[in-house]
């Protein structure tokens, strides 16, 4: 398993289930990258019909059985709000820091989760090597930057926006930048996605693209908010300018933030693919892959990691594999 994050944790902690012996390579920490840069949500209310949503359906009912099994994913029931959708309703009463007039629909299943939490702990009874940068893979196995070679019947490459080095996909990087304010508990009760972030969310537009998400952090003493998308390659510089368009474009919606201090400042890359759905599945003989879900790596990487397994296991699959195989791309 060459990636440490949620889509390599989870995919390594299923095939363990099924018998594999599993060797995870990092060349950094578990979950220190894009995993533990995000906001740690479970999401159906943000997508568009389709396959991403019918995905996250499940991953989102997964989402909740692993909550039962491991406490460290912190899964919580929060529920979700989208605000100024045109069929929406005011929700002052159930989201007091709303300013008035904001119409709102209500996803009342979605879920706040702490995947760094749930990555580790299904990482915890494996093998995991840190430090290691895998420049190779074939059939065989894996190939390190220091000259190491490791045999393999199988290789997973779950390495986020930086997959394409490995797997020949047209893996792309998204950047996205966050904010967090220090707030009073309680201040926000739900996830609050402002409806123009669907439409962000599946534009394939290199340009700058900023739509607000609000949420309260799970330990309750700070809100973040965002969020950008620029297709900047590996600019993992923050933008001041950006923060403050975000913190502003929010508090059109949540007005007390605009008095809130803010706390910390940072960048992550989303995986994109072209299409906008992730790839998940046979890359060649020996080669697998889990990656390129865009800003959806949280809502399905334990499923994509569970869907993985049974792939190469040759169990019946959790879902319809056929949207999602990484050979779309070379047929």
């Amino acid at each position: 398993m060459v990636g440490a994050g949620i889509c390599g944790a989870s995919a390594a902690h299923f095939l363990a289930e099924r018998g594999l012996d599993v060797l995870v390579l990092d060349r950094a920490g578990v979950s220190e990258a894009t995993t533990g840069r995000g906001e740690g949500n479970v999401l159906v209310s943000d997508k568009l019909p389709g396959v991403e949503r019918d995905l996250t359906v499940i991953g989102r009912a997964l989402w909740e059985e692993l909550g039962g099994r491991f406490p460290a994913g912190r899964v919580t029931r929060k529920g979700a709000l989208l605000l100024d959708h045109p069929e929406g309703v005011p929700a002052h009463e159930i989201e007091p820091a709303l300013a008035p007039g904001v119409r709102c629909v209500r996803e009342p299943g979605d879920l706040q989760v702490d995947p760094v939490g749930l990555a580790r702990a299904m990482l915890a009874p494996l093998a995991v090597r840190t430090g290691v940068e895998v420049v190779g893979v074939d059939a065989a196995g894996v190939t390190t930057a220091a000259g190491e070679r490791l045999g393999a019947r199988h290789v997973v490459i779950a390495t986020g926006p930086w997959a394409g080095e490995l797997t020949g996909l047209p893996v792309e990087p998204r950047k996205g930048q966050l904010v967090a304010l220090g707030a009073p508990a309680g201040l926000v009760r739900h996830k609050l996605i402002e409806s123009a972030y669907i439409t962000a969310a599946a534009s394939d537009e290199p340009g700058r693209m900023i739509a607000s998400v609000i949420e309260q952090t799970l330990d309750g003493d700070e809100v973040l908010v965002g969020s950008s998308r620029e297709r900047v390659g590996f600019d993992d510089r923050v933008d001041d300018g950006i923060t403050r368009a975000m913190i502003e474009r929010a508090a059109r919606f949540v007005p007390a933030l605009a008095e809130l201090p803010v706390r910390r400042a940072w960048c992550g890359f989303r995986p994109w693919l072209p299409g906008g759905l992730p790839a998940v599945g046979q890359l060649s003989d020996g080669a697998w892959t889990s990656c390129g879900h865009e800003g959806s790596g949280v809502a399905l990487g334990p499923l994509s990691g569970l869907l993985l397994a049974q792939l190469v296991t040759g169990q019946a699959p959790v879902c319809d594999p056929a949207p999602i195989d990484p050979r779309r791309f070379t047929a």
